[in-house]
């Protein structure tokens, strides 16, 4: 669905996309911590789950060890979808 969906790409309609943006970034964030931290990274997620219904975002991230002000977190975000890119160039040889 998201194809037909021109406003999800309309630069003037940044208000709109930014939701987008930053929950997928930060989900993949997220899954990059786990990737890293395993099972020791869940007690954690699941206190992150609880506190966004009564935290900003901000405190939700710190709970986690994230910074959300230093780019290294939002690097690592955009990181896996470039390892994403390699990996099906890889593939599709």
């Amino acid at each position: 669905m998201w194809l037909c969906k021109g406003h999800y790409y309309s630069s003037s309609l940044s208000f709109y996309n930014f939701p987008y943006a930053f929950g997928g970034l930060f989900a993949r964030g997220l899954y990059a911590l786990y990737q890293k931290e395993g099972k020791d990274f869940l007690p954690k997620y699941r206190s992150l789950l609880h506190a966004t219904t009564v935290n900003t975002v901000e405190d939700v991230a710190k709970m986690a060890g994230i910074d959300l002000t230093k780019p290294d977190f939002w690097r690592e975000s955009l990181q896996s979808f470039s390892d994403q890119i390699d990996q099906f160039i890889e593939l599709s040889k």
